[in-house]
């Protein structure tokens, strides 16, 4: 059972509990998914597979290529692509999602309205600032379920850093929050790091004060103090990227959906 079949049996279990639809909204970003398609793709357009349901378009997605090849009775053409950028393609198509049609996987289907909102949450971006630390402490507590949640967040900053440490922060003018600070050699995906924490937040539903993101080289001398005082979080390692990267990969080039 995959990360995003597991919170849809937490929900079936229990509907009406926002948390669990948070969570699964949340596990959909973060996975990969295999778009099921009528043809090949070419380098700018995609004919995606739809099912209707009650006078609804879903595009037909699946969570492993296995549950693709059941539903379809053998080979098929897909694209794998994240759910956090089908859910970006599909603004303004009038399409939900259908997880796993037609499989005997666990099937879910996205409304186009949950994916409007969605969307808008996605595109949403943190602020910028510049404060000095004068104080590092270790991290407040969290409850269980959301710090298994961030420890699954933390997976898709694979490439992005080493390492994560929690800490807790004070600045020059007093003020206390929760501070991540990421470590590796690519400072420039700050801003994606940062993004992914909001996202975190947004879906874990915690209260209290806003969290900082921050990003150090390796070499540098608060690094010692981070892992010392915060809880650490060791990023995985990314995989070797396909030599031919799929249509909708490159960033700021999505596929036309047709």
């Amino acid at each position: 059972m995959t990360p995003l079949e597991r919170t849809i049996v937490m929900l079936q279990a229990a509907p009406e509990d926002p948390a669990r639809f948070s969570a699964v909204l949340e596990r959909l970003c973060d996975a990969e998914v295999f778009l099921a398609l009528e043809a090949e793709a070419s380098d700018e357009n995609i004919t995606p597979k739809m099912v209707e349901r009650d006078g609804q378009s879903y595009v037909a997605i699946f969570d492993t290529e296995l549950h693709l090849a059941e539903a379809v009775g053998g080979e098929a053409n897909y694209l794998s692509v994240s759910g956090r950028a089908l859910v970006q393609m599909l603004v303004g198509q009038d399409s939900g999602i259908a997880l796993n049609p037609g499989s005997s996987a666990i099937g879910y289907l996205f409304e186009r309205d949950t994916l409007d909102w969605l969307a808008r949450s996605l595109d949403e971006r943190p602020d910028e600032t510049a404060q000095q630390i004068a104080e590092l402490t270790p991290p407040p507590a969290l409850p269980p379920k959301a710090l298994e949640a961030l420890s699954v967040k933390l997976t898709a900053a694979q490439g992005l850093a080493e390492f994560a440490c929690l800490v807790q922060a004070r600045d020059g003018a007093g003020a206390k929050n929760p501070l991540i600070c990421f470590v590796g050699n690519f400072p420039a995906a700050q801003a994606d790091l940062a993004k992914l924490i909001q996202e975190y937040l947004q879906f874990s539903q915690l209260d209290g004060a806003p969290w900082d993101v921050s990003y150090l080289l390796p070499d540098h001398p608060m690094v010692a103090r981070f892992v010392n005082t915060g809880l650490r979080f060791d990023l995985p390692i990314p995989e070797a990227a396909p030599e031919r990267p799929a249509p909708g990969s490159t960033p700021g080039q999505p596929p036309i959906l047709r």
